[in-house]
């Protein structure tokens, strides 16, 4: 009947997606998983340059605040949902009326030095999660204490036509960091050989001036031997100068490396987070070979 053809491309179809975002969704946590492993820890003081793992503690740059936006705790980072509960018939299920994620940076000690966490991007594994309920669009603030299980603290509590969840980096939790690391500022990057051809430059434009500084013998040309005294004057004139600059200390910033490669920030080291992403891993590839497993089965028994 056409009916139950319908229904039967319909279910193929919804197996053939499913196996094709498993298999997706297990090769991009298992190549998250091997980016970890194999990217060693680094030092914020001697990191170098490039893609790299920090491990320390997350803590909030001087003179900032950062609450989370349903139960106002202070933490480093936030990721919200408000749901409603919708009744169509006999079915109730939950709709998202409002989210959030917190953009604003943090900072990572590990004791040997500061760097900035810009969050944007990032795939978060937080350390807190609570989940209560009410009555009205925007929660009281008033959340349980219950500690969760598996290292994870999910409180549940309540009941109510909304649901509120949110996520939290805790204050002086350990996070592990893995994203591009550069620093900013701190020492001119200025060419002073640059700079010394541009004084040069501005110097030639007073043939006068420069004659009366350095033509010793007084005949109108400047000699090889002159020419020379003349860049030495202006290499040191550089030199001093860019000494008595006043410049910014340096500043060392993580953030998304924008090619592809994973960004992570997780309240957990680095090891406990290739397990975690290893068994998401082995979940998805089983999901992969289930849906393969009942396509396979309804294809060869039309």
């Amino acid at each position: 009947m056409p009916g139950n053809r319908l229904n039967f491309c319909l279910l193929v179809a919804a197996l053939a997606a499913a196996a094709a975002y498993s298999f997706w969704y297990a090769f991009r946590s298992w190549a998250k998983n091997r980016a970890i492993e194999n990217t060693p820890i680094s030092r914020v003081r001697s990191a170098a340059q490039g893609y790299v793992e920090l491990s320390g503690h997350g803590i909030l740059p001087p003179d900032s605040h950062n609450n989370a936006p349903l139960s106002g705790m202070p933490c480093a980072w936030w990721r919200y949902t408000v749901q409603e509960r919708r009744r169509t018939g006999r079915s109730r299920d939950w709709s998202t009326i409002n989210s959030g994620t917190s953009t604003a940076p943090f900072l990572l000690d590990d004791g040997t030095g500061r760097c900035l966490i810009d969050p944007r991007g990032a795939e978060v594994f937080p350390g807190a999660t609570d989940v209560w309920y009410g009555d009205e669009e925007w929660p009281g603030g008033r959340i349980p204490s219950r500690k969760g299980i598996f290292g994870w603290q999910v409180n549940v509590l309540g009941k109510g036509d909304y649901r509120y969840t949110e996520h939290r980096l805790e204050l002086n939790e350990h996070v592990c960091a893995l994203g591009a690391f550069r620093s900013l500022g701190g020492a001119s990057v200025e060419d002073p050989e640059a700079a010394i051809a541009d004084l040069l430059h501005q110097w030639k434009q007073d043939q006068a001036a420069l004659l009366a500084r350095f033509d010793t013998n007084h005949d109108g040309t400047l000699s090889l031997a002159e020419w020379d005294r003349a860049r030495a004057a202006a290499r040191k004139q550089v030199l001093d100068a860019r000494a008595r600059e006043v410049r910014p200390p340096s500043m060392n910033v993580l953030s998304d490396p924008g090619d592809g490669r994973a960004f992570l920030l997780a309240a957990a080291d680095g090891a406990t987070l290739a397990r975690r992403l290893r068994r998401r891993a082995s979940a998805s590839l089983a999901a992969f070979l289930g849906s393969t497993a009942a396509l396979t089965w309804m294809l060869t028994h039309v």
